[in-house]
């Protein structure tokens, strides 16, 4: 699988098995592009990546270059290798589903992360209800000195990427984020939901 791509259109989402010491890219291919990534074990999806606990062991908000991503059952399944974006990135938001829309003035029908990653899911033959947190790979969200969330524009450029190494057999989705309105005035994907691609190296 070495030397595989995944290409990822905007508002949709992919998954792809990858087995243990696979190293892997997520790549914002235009820039200004959140990529929500999940991380399940292959073996028993019942065993996924934990922001939470992640946070726990590595005792800061997000991951770095050098950091384990660990699962909900405190094991390791990816170690964050290198990044060639600005690094912002976030671990704190669920992904965006059919009522976020309704709730910035869409219907229900608007293309969303949750419902993405069914399909992604649905693709391998795989279910999972609902979806664990991802890591949102790219978003620029950052809580200020008053606990509240600073939305800013995702500064990623063409051809940015973050690369992994996976340290049990996984399969990753990855969702383009769709969020193509405002939010607090601020359009974090510059308004469109564009391509990401997935590259096994």
């Amino acid at each position: 699988m070495t030397g595989s791509a995944i290409d990822i259109p905007g508002y949709e989402g992919r998954a792809v098995r990858l087995d243990e010491g696979c190293v892997f890219r997520v790549i914002d291919v235009e820039g200004c592009q959140i990529a929500d990534m999940f991380t399940l074990s292959a073996a028993d999806i019942g065993e996924y990546f934990s922001p939470a606990l992640t946070r726990q062991v590595i005792f800061r908000l997000t991951p770095r270059p050098g950091d384990i991503l660990y699962s909900n059952r405190r094991r390791p399944m990816l170690t964050f290798l290198h990044d060639t974006s600005p690094g912002h990135h976030d671990m704190a938001f669920a992904p965006c589903d059919p009522g976020f829309y309704v709730a910035l003035g869409a219907d229900d029908s608007h293309p969303n992360c949750r419902d993405n990653f069914y399909r992604a899911m649905s693709a391998l033959d795989r279910s999972m209800e609902p979806p664990p947190d991802p890591f949102n790979l790219f978003q620029n969200t950052v809580p200020g000195s008053d606990g509240d969330f600073e939305v800013g524009q995702t500064l990623s450029k063409a051809g940015n990427y973050v690369e992994f190494r996976a340290e049990m057999d996984v399969v990753v989705v990855v969702t383009a984020c769709s969020v193509d309105l405002p939010v607090e005035g601020i359009e974090p994907i510059c308004g469109k939901s564009t391509p990401l691609r997935i590259q096994v190296v």
